[in-house]
C-alpha cells in the first residue's frame, strides 16, 4: 500500500512539472506544418534545412550563386553575384562568350557617362586584342567595336626629299567606330587637322580628307579567338590642298582584316587596294599591315608592327618619284612599282576596362623612304 502511494505521488509531480499538456490525441504533422506554425518559445533545437533530392551538399563553397530553399523544397531565388565575360580584365571567365556585353564589376565610369554610344555596345568576346597603332587609318581592327580614339602623329621628313626638303608633319585626329551589332559596324577612320613645316614649302596648316565606311565580320569564332572581316572605305576630297589633301575625286578602298590569338599574344593583319576616282590626280596602290601584341603584365602589352605599300599605277599630278604613304596621296607620275616597308615598336597600357593608351615609334626598313624618315604615333582609345 505504501509502495502504491509513493508511485502515484511521483507520477503526479512529473505531470505537473511538464511544459506541454496533451489534452487529446493529434495526428502526426509534417515538418512543413510545424515550420508554418512558428517556433515554440522553449529552447528547442532548430529544424534542419530541407533541400531537393537533386540539390545536395556537393555545391562548391566558392559558388557564385546563393540558393535559398522554401520549406516545400523548391528554390525561391537564385541571385548571381555579378555577370561574366571572356576578358582577362574582368574577374570572371567564360569559356564561350554568349552575351554581347561584358557585365563585369570594373566598368569604366567615363564610358557610362556617354549614353548615346552605350546604346551600341562593342563585341566584348575578344577584349584581349589590341588595336594596331602605327598605321592608324588602314590597319583596321577586325572586331565590331564602338569606340572613340584620339590619334597624334609626328612624322619626320628626310632632308633629301625632293621639293619639300627636311621638315615634319603633325596630325591631330579623332576616329570613331559604331558597332551596329556584333558583325556590322560603321567607321570614321580619317579626319583631323594637319600642320606641315618644311624647308621647301614653309609652314602650312589645314584639314584632312574624311574617310568613312563599313565593316562586316564574316567569321566570328569565339572559342578559337579568330576573326575575319572585310569592308569598304571611301575617302572624300574635303581637305585642304595646302597640306596635300582635297585632290582628286575621292578614293575607294576595299579591304580585308583578320585577327587570331596565338598563345598569349594576338595577330591582326590587314590589306586593301586604293582605287582613286580620278587616276590622273592620285596614285593607285596596295597596302598591307601586320600587328602583333603580347602581354607583359595584366595591363601592359608590347607591340610590334610591319607596314607596307606597293604602288601599282602612277598619277599625273606631280612630276615626282616619291609618294605620301598612308596619309597623303600626291598623284606622282613616276611611282609605279615603288615599294615602301616600315616597322614599328611600342606598347599599349590598359588603364581600365575601356580606356587604353598606346604609343609606337616607326622607321623604314626599305631603302625607299618617301615622306617617312621616322614617325611617332600615340593613341588614346575609349571602347564602349
Amino acid at each position: 500500500m505504501r509502495f502504491s502511494l509513493i508511485m502515484i505521488v511521483t507520477i503526479s509531480c512529473t505531470l505537473t512539472s511538464s511544459a506541454i499538456y496533451a489534452e487529446e490525441a493529434v495526428q502526426p504533422q509534417t515538418l512543413a506544418d510545424v515550420l508554418s506554425q512558428g517556433v515554440l518559445e522553449q529552447d528547442a533545437a532548430p529544424a534542419p534545412p530541407v533541400l531537393d533530392d537533386d540539390d545536395d551538399s556537393t555545391l562548391p563553397p566558392d559558388s557564385k550563386t546563393e540558393l535559398i530553399h522554401t520549406p516545400s523544397g523548391e528554390p525561391a531565388l537564385s541571385q548571381p553575384a555579378h555577370g561574366y565575360c571572356s576578358s582577362s580584365v574582368c574577374n570572371d571567365q567564360s569559356s564561350v562568350c554568349d552575351c554581347p556585353i561584358c557585365n563585369c564589376s570594373s566598368c569604366c565610369t567615363i564610358c557610362d557617362r556617354i549614353p548615346l554610344l552605350n546604346k551600341f555596345p562593342s563585341d566584348r568576346c575578344f577584349d584581349d586584342f589590341i588595336m594596331p597603332v602605327s598605321n592608324p587609318v588602314w590597319a583596321i581592327d577586325p572586331r565590331s567595336l564602338t569606340y572613340v580614339r584620339g590619334v597624334f602623329i609626328n612624322q619626320m621628313i628626310d632632308a633629301q626629299t625632293p621639293v619639300l626638303g627636311a621638315g615634319d608633319l603633325q596630325v591631330y585626329a579623332l576616329q570613331i567606330g559604331i558597332a551596329l551589332n556584333e558583325r556590322l559596324s560603321f567607321l570614321a577612320i580619317k579626319d583631323g587637322y594637319n600642320t606641315l613645316q618644311t624647308r621647301g614649302v614653309g609652314n602650312r596648316t589645314g584639314w584632312s580628307d574624311l574617310g568613312l565606311g563599313l565593316k562586316y565580320v564574316f567569321i566570328r569564332d569565339v572559342e578559337n579567338q579568330f576573326l575575319l572581316s572585310g569592308g569598304l572605305i571611301y575617302e572624300t576630297t574635303n581637305g585642304s590642298t595646302r597640306v596635300f589633301q582635297g585632290n582628286g575625286d575621292g578614293v575607294w578602298t576595299p579591304y580585308v582584316s583578320l585577327g587570331k590569338q596565338i598563345g598569349s599574344g594576338h595577330v591582326i593583319a590587314s590589306a586593301g587596294y586604293h582605287i582613286p576616282g580620278d587616276t590622273s590626280e592620285e596614285s593607285q596602290s596596295i597596302y598591307y599591315s601586320v600587328h602583333y601584341d603580347h602581354p607583359i603584365t595584366n595591363k601592359l602589352s608590347a607591340i610590334a608592327e610591319l607596314n607596307g605599300i606597293v604602288y601599282t599605277k602612277s598619277g599625273q599630278a606631280l612630276p615626282l618619284s616619291i609618294e605620301g604613304g598612308d596619309w597623303i596621296n600626291l598623284g606622282s607620275s613616276s611611282v609605279a612599282g615603288n615599294n615602301v616597308v616600315t616597322t614599328a615598336f611600342g606598347a599599349n597600357y590598359r588603364v581600365n576596362r575601356c580606356l587604353s593608351l598606346a604609343g609606337v615609334w616607326e622607321f623604314p626598313l626599305s631603302n625607299r623612304k618617301d615622306l617617312l624618315d621616322s614617325r611617332t604615333t600615340i593613341t588614346l582609345t575609349l571602347t564602349f
